[in-house]
């Protein structure tokens, strides 16, 4: 038998004459000079277990397994007769029968990377509030929907319910992004934008992305105004409901809670657990003080943002840890290590000279901000949610 592979053909034991396939279906050889038969290497039974009654294998099928095997593994081997294809057809033939079919693909991969984007430049958070912007700036209308679109009279609403993408990415060069990794974070930014307009979020500082994107103003403000006409004309087809706006006091509510979950991110890769969980309880009781995530809250002038970074601040001062940790803060938001620093200086020195009352929250005294918490306000609901109250009575027990 010729092996294609080896390059060599099957020789008689007895003889040395060549072998040939005398039945291909039993697997047997016979020798041309001295009549031999023997059965064929290359072949095995594929019914073990079956037999006759004199134990000769019941049912014997030949199997090539010398060459090309890959191809026929998983299947029987099936076949499809390209001859009466035209050129043009073989050749698309040859190419699908080379798709590896079992590969996942990412249906909309660009709607995918700005969602990353979105992540690493503002967290896990604003990635989820922005989601519903970013599948309407990055993935086509549905076929009902775009059957409606193309129906209209109206060019300008027409235009308007075209992908936002194709808008921003298809602009004037000084408008659009330079490449790909501009134009992700340019849909990223203003995904995010659109979702602190209507409340979804807090807005964010645009300077910093504005800054590591290498992103102009006007081109923020075009890629803005694209997914904020888009929104519009989708609420005007009736396809979006009416955005409920958030009130005051709730979007400061979200921007402290989302400021706090970043800051305490960081803050575990560089305190010691014990540190850690004195300076959540800390701060928690200062913002409590100023009556932050509300409407009434002492430092409502101040960024949320920043109100947060000067608030663990001022805690990590009272703890004596503070060298270095203003340059950290500020990192986690874009801001600056000397703008903390000095708006927490300007708290300290408006409460000591009595212009502006923070409930003791800048006081250097020998209560800390829980132990002023727990006195001013013994039933306030932070204490519930944070379980501040156990902590204190522990305190107040173990100190008496």
């Amino acid at each position: 038998m010729y092996n294609k592979n080896k390059n060599e053909q099957e020789k008689c034991e007895d003889c040395g004459g060549a072998m040939k396939m005398a039945d291909a279906r039993k697997g047997e050889l016979e020798c041309e000079s001295c009549g031999l038969t023997i059965e064929a290497k290359d072949v095995f039974d594929t019914n073990e277990g079956k037999t006759t009654f004199g134990g000769d294998s019941a049912t014997h099928e030949a199997v090539r397994n010398d060459c090309d095997i890959n191809e026929r593994m998983g299947t029987g081997g099936s076949f499809m007769d390209t001859r009466n294809l035209s050129a043009k057809g073989r050749k698309q033939w040859n190419h699908l029968r080379k798709v590896n079919r079992s590969t996942v693909r990412i249906k909309h991969p660009l709607a995918d990377a700005v969602r990353k984007k979105i992540k690493q430049m503002y967290g896990t958070y604003a990635m989820q509030a922005a989601e519903p912007f970013v599948k309407m700036m990055c993935k086509p209308l549905k076929g009902n929907l775009e059957q409606e679109r193309q129906a209209l009279t109206d060019k300008s609403l027409k235009k308007r319910l075209g992908m936002p993408k194709q808008s921003i990415c298809r602009k004037k060069e000084e408008v659009r992004g330079c490449n790909t990794e501009q134009n992700v974070a340019l849909m990223a930014m203003a995904a995010v934008e659109v979702a602190g307009e209507f409340g979804l979020l807090s807005k964010m500082d645009r300077r910093s992305g504005m800054e590591q994107d290498n992103i102009s103003r006007q081109q923020l403000i075009s890629a803005k105004r694209a997914l904020l006409n888009h929104y519009k004309a989708r609420i005007t087809m009736g396809w979006e409901a009416s955005p409920v706006r958030k009130k005051p006091g709730q979007l400061r509510e979200d921007g402290v809670e989302q400021a706090v979950n970043h800051t305490h991110d960081m803050l575990s890769d560089v305190l010691t657990e014990d540190q850690h969980l004195e300076a959540n309880y800390e701060t928690e009781a200062l913002l409590a003080l100023l009556s932050e995530g509300t409407d009434k809250a002492l430092t409502m002038n101040t960024e949320v943002r920043m109100a947060v970074c000067v608030a663990f601040y001022a805690t990590l001062v009272r703890m004596g840890i503070q060298a270095g940790m203003a340059d950290r803060l500020g990192a986690v938001f874009g801001l600056t290590g000397s703008g903390i620093r000095s708006r927490y200086e300007a708290f300290v020195a408006m409460e000591a000279s009595g212009e502006q009352d923070f409930n003791g929250a800048f006081l250097d005294g020998e209560m800390t901000c829980l132990e002023l918490l727990a006195t001013l306000h013994p039933a306030h609901t932070l204490i519930q949610r944070a379980g501040l109250a156990s902590l204190w009575n522990s305190q107040e027990s173990a100190s008496s």
